[in-house]
């Protein structure tokens, strides 16, 4: 919902003005006839533009100003007669009931518009989405369309059938990781997917994490820091999709970090009963206006490209679905390109 800002009370202040001078020129024609007929045009107006707050000023100046001016000045105008009194009464109800229908549209409005822009950025995302799968699709493709020619021209060369096979089964499991990957976001966005909730060890899903996300880290060249404390950490959730939460953060660390660079992962409780893990790298980092979109589906950050190995940006998207099931929190933060990303996640301790 957005806040009423000074212009908006600006606009209300000048809308009654104009309002007062218009019903001050038909004073002559009009008298004592309707006094604050012309003013509730003013209070229209600044709902219009400012909501319930400038409406309700606009309200209680029109009837400060015009009460004065139109009724309680002047020989033999009392305000105190009831006439008049239940006039500025039926008024400022009516000043009201502007002002509520008024702030309610216009943050329905607002909300509309807010609705139509994440429409808006959700095709981009998606046309982009496609685009990079094609051209995510192709590079294996090709690399093993190339391997099948040395097979078709050298099928009996046992050095080049081995290095044709392994090259094919590195791009299958690239196709392959991908394909998991839209299935995954498939069953989460509609909430298909199990969670197996068990007393697990933290430690124990954050070693396998580690187990996984290994090669990626050595592959790289990265310094690997831990932080993991020498006691159990119950909590109550999916062993396996915790361990797909966790090896995707440091897959992410290491993609987007250059060779010989830190990533660290981290555990500690809080004094909330919850258990907080944080993956720290110093990598190509981000703009903090980009993080709020960087767990939607296909959305990577920007300067990714040039840095990851392959993605469609989906990961973190299964990841915020995945930690909000096991009823926790995931969000990210960092202090710009060049200066690396902290990725947190939140997961409430197992009960005592």
């Amino acid at each position: 919902m957005r806040t009423a800002q000074p212009r908006d009370y600006a606009i209300a202040f000048a809308a009654v003005m104009a309002a007062l001078g218009l019903r001050f020129l038909l004073n002559p024609l009009l008298g004592q006839q309707g006094p604050y007929l012309i003013l509730s045009l003013a209070i229209v107006v600044a709902a219009f533009y400012g909501g319930f707050g400038p409406a309700l000023f606009a309200t209680v100046l029109s009837v400060s100003i015009g009460t004065y001016l139109f009724i309680g000045s002047g020989p033999g105008q009392d305000f105190f007669q009831p006439q008049n009194i239940s006039r500025t009464v039926l008024f400022l109800l009516i000043g009201l009931s502007i002002a509520l229908i008024g702030g309610r549209l216009r943050t329905s409005r607002h909300d509309l518009a807010h609705t139509v822009r994440q429409l808006r950025a959700s095709n981009r995302a998606k046309d982009n989405a496609m685009a990079t799968l094609g051209h995510e699709i192709r590079n294996p493709l090709g690399a093993v369309h190339t391997a099948q020619e040395v097979l078709r021209r050298a099928p009996d060369d046992a050095k080049r059938v081995a290095w044709a096979s392994e090259l094919i089964g590195r791009q299958v499991l690239q196709m392959r990781r991908m394909a998991d990957d839209l299935v995954d976001l498939s069953g989460v966005m509609r909430g298909e997917f199990q969670i197996d909730m068990q007393p697990v060890d933290l430690r124990a899903v954050l070693a396998q994490a580690l187990e996984q996300s290994g090669p990626l880290i050595a592959k790289k060249g990265h310094r690997l820091h831990t932080d993991l404390g020498s006691e159990p950490v119950p909590v109550l959730g999916d062993a396996t999709r915790l361990v797909q939460v966790f090896a995707n953060l440091l897959n992410n660390a290491a993609k987007y970090t250059d060779p010989g660079g830190d990533v660290t992962l981290a555990l500690r409780t809080t004094a909330a009963r919850q258990v907080a893990v944080t993956v720290h790298d110093n990598g190509i980092g981000m703009q903090p206006e980009s993080i709020a979109d960087l767990f939607e589906p296909f959305v990577q950050a920007p300067g990714a490209a040039s840095n990851a190995e392959g993605g469609l940006g989906l990961g973190l998207a299964i990841v915020k679905k995945i930690v909000e099931r096991h009823g926790g929190t995931v969000s990210a933060t960092s202090a710009g390109p060049g200066q690396g990303s902290t990725v947190s996640v939140v997961v409430p301790l197992a009960p005592a």
